[in-house]
C-alpha cells in the first residue's frame, strides 16, 4: 500500500547505557516536524483514531508497550502494522484511514508535518470513501 510504511531509525548506545534515537533531517524523515504529541494512560485494548487526513503526514512511535495500527487507503487496500520498538516509526501520509489499538500500557508519540487543523481531518468513513471517487 502506498503512503504508509515502517521506517527504522538508527539507535545509538548499549544495553548498559541505554539507547538514543535522533530523528532529524537526513535520517529518513520525509517532512519537517511542526507538531509533536503523545497519548498516554490508555486502557488495555483501547482503540483510537478512526480518521484520515487530507494533507497531514505523521510518524507514529510506540515509546512503550505495543500498538496495532490498522490502515486503509481510499481503494480499500488494508494493512496492519505492529509498533513495539521505539526506534521504528510508522509513516502515515494523507488519505490513510487509521485506527490504533493500545496494549501493554502503551505510550504513543506522533511527529506531524503541520499543527492541529480541524479542517484537515476526515472523521466520517463515508466521506473518506469518497476520496476514491475524487469527490472530496
Amino acid at each position: 500500500m502506498n503512503n504508509v510504511y515502517l521506517q527504522p531509525f538508527k539507535a545509538h548506545g548499549s544495553v548498559n547505557d541505554g539507547y538514543l534515537s535522533a530523528i532529524e533531517r537526513n535520517t529518513g524523515l520525509p517532512f519537517d516536524i511542526k507538531r509533536v504529541y503523545t497519548v498516554i494512560n490508555t486502557k488495555e485494548g483501547n482503540v483510537r483514531g478512526y480518521h484520515a487526513h487530507k494533507n497531514l503526514n505523521q510518524i507514529f512511535f510506540a515509546l512503550k508497550g505495543r500498538i496495532i495500527v490498522q490502515c486503509e487507503d481510499p481503494n480499500g487496500n488494508k494493512e496492519t502494522f505492529e509498533l513495539n520498538d521505539p526506534h521504528v516509526g510508522l509513516i502515515c501520509g494523507p488519505h490513510i484511514w487509521h485506527t490504533l489499538t493500545y496494549h501493554d500500557d502503551a505510550i504513543l508519540m506522533v511527529l506531524a508535518s503541520e499543527g492541529y487543523e480541524e479542517e484537515d481531518y476526515i472523521r466520517e468513513y463515508s466521506e473518506f470513501k469518497k476520496l476514491k471517487e475524487g469527490k472530496l
